[in-house]
């Protein structure tokens, strides 16, 4: 029951992001990438989309996938992670290389799944997986380089203070492509 609310949570967090997007005849933007996460220690794939609200201002949803690495000495398993995203995108109005820098500062909310399927417990496998789920909040800064009409490269770090001790600074590089 937990987990349904959650999912529905998550559903609905961006179908109204979504519903606001609509009434603005604005730019859209999706993406893939790389990001690092500092408590994981470890890269994933990173996904996101961006839907400018204003000139200025985006809602950038995004999803990370971290690959799963191994924990533990004595009690061996794999953790995986993955990341929900929804923030705020500021592009202050900068002419820096003739307006084809454009840096931004975010804001936003952090949704992070870790699970250990499958774990060893002192030599004995057991097949109940352990899933922990956490919100937290984003802030952070971020750039985009504009190379045209179609691509932009970006980079960008933040970091999510997690409820729970789920803290972790993230740095993502990628490519973003304007629809």
């Amino acid at each position: 029951m937990n987990t349904t609310l959650k999912t529905i949570a998550i559903a609905l967090l961006f179908s109204l992001t979504a519903l606001f997007t609509q009434k603005v005849k604005a730019q859209v933007t999706a993406g893939v990438g790389f990001a690092y996460g500092s408590k994981i220690s470890t890269v994933g794939i990173n996904i996101t989309g961006q839907f400018f609200i204003t000139e200025n201002i985006a809602v950038a949803p995004a999803f990370t996938y971290y690959f799963p690495d191994t924990v533990g000495i004595i009690i061996g398993y794999k953790r995986k992670w993955y990341e929900v995203n929804v923030d705020a995108n500021y592009y202050p109005k900068l002419n820096i290389i003739d307006g084809k820098l454009k840096p931004y500062g975010l804001a936003g909310v952090n949704y992070s799944i870790i699970s250990f399927p499958n774990y060893t417990y002192f030599g004995t496998i057991n097949n109940d997986d352990l899933t922990s789920s956490k919100f937290g909040v984003n802030v952070g800064a971020g750039a985009e380089f504009d190379m045209g009409k179609k691509i932009t490269p970006f980079v960008q770090l933040k970091y999510t203070i997690g409820f729970d001790s789920l803290n972790q600074a993230q740095i993502a590089a990628g490519i973003r492509f304007k629809f």
